[in-house]
Order: structure tokens, then sequence, then C-alpha cells
């Protein structure tokens, strides 16, 4: 599974992740805040091929977040984001 970005960079209340998948599996996104305490989770099962994930991130406080992508127990990428 690979995650290829986070759209937009600055983020308000919705943002998308393009994920590219060859076996289906479960994605586990992992908000934390600049003092690295987890503020929001979400876990999606993901299909085959490509496609894009909606993220409701209106409950994030604003701030500097790093969002930790996991496959199953497996660490894929971390993305940095501000979060209006």
């Amino acid at each position: 599974m690979y995650i290829q970005n986070l759209q937009p960079g600055l983020v308000d209340n919705l943002s998308y992740v393009t994920v590219m998948a060859n076996k289906t599996g479960r994605l586990i996104l992992k908000v934390l805040d600049i003092e690295g305490r987890i503020a929001k989770t979400v876990v999606a099962n993901i299909n085959e091929g490509k496609q894009q994930l909606e993220l409701q991130m209106g409950d994030l406080n604003s701030g500097r977040y790093v969002m930790n992508a996991f496959s199953g127990d497996t660490f894929i990428k971390s993305i940095r984001f501000v979060k209006q």
C-alpha cells in the first residue's frame, strides 16, 4: 500500500488522501498533535487499485499535525500538515 499525498496541504474541514493498493487491506491513519498526542484515528478498508479517501478534519483544533499511515501494523508514511 502506498500513500501518494494529502490535499490540500493547508487543511480546513475536509482533506483527501490518495491511496494506491496492490491488494485489499486496512489503512489506519493516526493524527498526532505537536506534542505527540493522538488527536484523531481513522480506520478505512482499502480496495485494490487507486482511490481517494475523504477525511473529516473539522474536529481538530488549529495547529500543526503529523499523520502517520499504517497498513495493519506496518508503517507506510508520515505526512505533516497545518490545520487552519
